[in-house]
């Protein structure tokens, strides 16, 4: 322990007498390991660490599976069916997502919701922070409905109040008693997600949604039973499944998939995260290799000093052990400083997860993570230090004290040196590539054309109770009168209504039937979105109007009125193959055991599932015939100049026509469309700044083994520019090693960059991995910054002064 400590007090005065060299090593090091700390961090937290639930291992996610989709939801009958007669799991639970209107005394508010059956806590083990969580009991028709709160909810709007439990709430119209706040940071994964709701509810089945076996709309969680395996669980599940498919003839070529809930819950981040790991990772050789650079380059200035310890008899484990130390040394102080900067990183990236990424809410330094910086301080300081150390302990002293103050440098130091810096470059340039493939990807993904005119669009969400318009459904008795008063409003040029903001994904889907096709097995039938919207949606989009007409406001299906819907331009592409768009109205379709509907109209394409996707047949539907169903409402409203600046026109405007509307979420559509490309944003950010941190960190490394070759070539320099070489010759000869090291280094890194590169293709978005333009864009940008590092070195040898030169040997 005596000699540990006595090398280490060698090593830091040794340091001490470089401060140049331990400095940009120290940087270099916090650099790459507070980088790769902070990412580290954000992985551990979201795909490490275990769910907060009791034996986790044991949860499990269950999905229906049809032929369009893998991950689907159950109907009631079906989830009831399964859930009674299961014996490989202990209990299945299901979940249905929601929005509730909280009525305030001076407000309504709405707040998000998730209904689930009674036993989803007890299933799940978590207990309550105040009162109780939902029981059996509470899901028993006749009971009082109750309601539990998540602690953010309870404290953010309720002050933690704690007599707020056994009190009541307004909720959609009825009151609900508190009965308990959820454990702090509760969250339910759910669909590949992560389900954070302020309020949580029994789930209640009706007699009519017991008896609609195509109803799909339960997300099912289960556990395992003592005994059972998943494979087990999912056998007997597809056994279960199988009579009810047999006798349900609309259910053909469904089944079901059991996974477990662990792994389902990162299903959306773990290829991201996993990418940025191994991006941070190369920042990290990259770091490794400058250091190694650097120390390989002070071992050559101190051949002389350590042959004189092997000539006074040091041993050359005792020469390695001093070299080792001094890089552990500087690795570790690159650590303290990468903890400082990971800390600052995980701030940065804490506040871009808030929004585009919730799986990594929350996360920070703990033990896992401290261990993980020092595993890694242990691995890069062995990796930094033994090449040097050997080299060091190599050097023959005879020759070393022969080869002046300097010691000389052999051939086999500059190899090394320079094979390190191509190492460097070639890591840099395959970052480079990476990032800017999925930089020109996500430009590509945002300047797609949506379909219509965003710019002057205000979008919102107006709820309102639904037992309030029993007698005139809400669509009726709110929206379109609250249409009509935000079309007075000066500055509004349409208002209109429809079931899912176009950018926000999936709504209802259904496969129909095609008058004429019936005899197709359910299999076979094509998947259609139905969106419920009104007339004037179509005055929003601008949509181009191909063929027909549009839908008019008494096509609500009502009175024995046909229900006429319009169709898009991908229905026509896909269905009717070889048609125009004027052959195609007049075409019937139904779905389920429904009355047919008829085509009427022929719209263009918007892209509602987001600018990732190609846009999918869909058909319009009246509103009114969704009825009572409907109490929450996405209003879209064009206006003729900044839709922010009519806010709160529009609000009152809603607000005239009932007074306990709760409005939400009002933002000009551009911020729908932004939101809709958050977490491609999220990994595009955090990649451009690992690329730009091995770009500096390559140019680093240029900079550092030129100058250095500067130095050890001073004497030829010198003796050059006396016999009258051109100051052009003296800088062709600095840039020439670095063209050396830079095209070789390009070299490897556009053959590694082809193999890697392919791991990102689910993030490139149409964008090819072999993408040219991008490659040679990157390699022009690292030889720029190689020019750029080999500027100053160049500029110092061409000002050698001879006479000096000659003296200092």
């Amino acid at each position: 322990m005596r000699g540990v400590n006595l090398d280490l007090a060698q090593a830091v005065r040794a340091l001490r007498r470089t401060p140049t060299v331990t400095v940009a090593a120290v940087l270099c090091l916090a650099l790459g390991i507070g980088a790769a700390t902070a990412i580290f961090s954000a992985v551990n937290t979201a795909l490490l660490k275990p769910l907060p639930f009791r034996d986790a291992a044991q949860l499990v996610t269950v999905y229906r599976t049809t032929p369009h989709f893998d991950t689907g939801p159950f109907s009631a009958p079906n989830f009831t069916d399964l859930a009674r007669e299961t014996r490989q799991l202990a209990g299945m639970t299901a979940v249905q997502g929601t929005s509730l209107l909280l009525t305030l005394p001076e407000e309504g508010v709405r707040i998000s919701g998730q209904k689930v059956t009674a036993n989803l806590f007890e299933l799940l083990g978590v207990r309550a922070k105040l009162g109780r969580l939902l029981q059996p009991s509470d899901g028993e028709r006749g009971q009082n409905p109750v309601v539990v709160l998540s602690a953010e909810f309870w404290a953010e709007r309720f002050g933690s109040d704690t007599s707020l439990v056994g009190q009541s709430i307004t909720l959609d119209g009825t009151a609900h008693q508190v009965v308990g706040v959820l454990p702090d940071g509760f969250v339910l994964p759910l669909g590949g997600g992560l389900a954070r709701s302020n309020a949580w509810l029994p789930l209640i089945f009706s007699d009519g949604q017991m008896q609609q076996r195509g109803s799909n709309y339960l997300r099912v969680l289960g556990r395992l039973a003592p005994g059972a395996t998943l494979a087990t669980a999912d056998a007997e599940l597809k056994g279960l499944l199988a009579p009810i498919i047999e006798a349900n003839a609309n259910m053909r070529g469904e089944n079901i998939r059991v996974v477990p809930m662990r792994e389902e819950s990162v299903r959306h981040v773990k290829g991201p995260l996993t990418q940025l790991l191994g991006a941070v990772g190369f920042v990290l050789l990259i770091a490794a290799s400058n250091v190694g650079s650097l120390l390989l380059a002070r071992g050559v200035r101190r051949r002389r000093e350590l042959a004189v310890r092997a000539a006074l008899g040091a041993r050359r484990w005792a020469v390695m052990r001093l070299v080792l130390a001094e890089s552990f040394t500087l690795t570790f102080a690159g650590v303290a400083l990468g903890l400082l900067l990971s800390w600052a990183g995980i701030r940065a990236i804490g506040r871009l997860a808030a929004t585009y990424m919730p799986h990594v809410r929350g996360f920070g330094i703990d033990a896992r993570v401290v261990g993980f910086a020092i595993g890694v301080a242990v691995l890069v300081a062995v990796v930094c230090g033994i090449v040097p150390a050997w080299r060091a302990a190599a050097t023959d002293p005879q020759e070393a004290l022969r080869g002046g103050t300097g010691g000389g440098a052999g051939r086999g130091h500059h190899r090394l040196l320079h094979g390190l810096v191509l190492v460097e470059v070639a890591l840099s340039l395959v970052l480079l590539v990476g990032a800017g493939l999925v930089m020109r990807g996500f430009m590509d993904l945002i300047n797609r054309d949506s379909g219509f005119e965003t710019e002057h669009i205000l979008t919102l969400q107006a709820q309102v109770a639904g037992d309030k318009y029993s007698a005139s459904d809400p669509v009726r008795g709110f929206l379109e009168p609250a249409l009509a008063a935000v079309r007075a409003l000066p500055g509004v040029e349409a208002a209109g209504a429809i079931q899912l903001l176009p950018y926000e994904g999936w709504g209802w889907n259904f496969t129909v039937r095609y008058e004429g096709r019936e005899d197709l097995d359910e299999s076979q039938r094509p998947l259609m979105e139905i969106r419920y919207a009104t007339p004037s949606f179509f005055e929003v989009t601008q949509q181009r109007l191909l063929a027909g007409r549009m839908i008019r406001e008494d096509e609500d299906g009502f009175e024995g009125r046909a229900v006429s819907v319009v169709a898009n331009e991908a229905t026509v592409r896909r269905d009717f193959p070889g048609l125009r768009a004027d052959e195609v109205v007049g075409k019937r379709i139904r779905r389920g055991s429904d009355r047919f509907w008829t085509i009427v109209g022929i719209v263009s394409d918007i892209r509602n599932f987001g600018p990732s996707d190609e846009p999918r047949p869909e058909v319009y539907v009246s509103y009114r015939l969704g009825g009572p169903d409907f109490s929450e409402f996405p209003i879209m409203v064009r206006t003729s100049g900044d839709p922010a600046a009519i806010q709160r026109q529009v609000a009152e405007a809603l607000r005239g026509v009932d007074r306990g509307v709760a409005i939400a979420r009002m933002v000009p559509m551009r911020e729908v469309i932004s939101g809709s490309v958050g977490q491609p944003r999220f990994y595009l950010t955090l990649l451009g700044v690992f690329a730009l941190t091995a770009l500096v960190l390559a140019m680093a490394g240029l900079f550092g083994v030129t100058s250095y070759a500067v130095e050890q070539r001073t004497r030829e320099i010198g003796i050059r520019n006396a016999l009258g070489a051109s100051p052009k010759s003296t800088v062709w000869l600095v840039f020439r090693d670095v063209a050396l090291m830079v095209g070789g280094g390009v070299v490897v890194g556009l053959v590694a960059a082809f193999w890697l590169t392919r791991l990102l293709e689910n993030q490139l978005y149409g964008v090819s991995p072999g993408d040219l333009s991008t490659r040679a864009t990157m390699v022009l940008a690292l030889v720029v910054a190689a020019v750029a590092a080999t500027v100053i070195p160049a500029w110092r040898a061409v000002r050698v002064d001879p006479l000096i030169a000659i003296r200092t040997e």
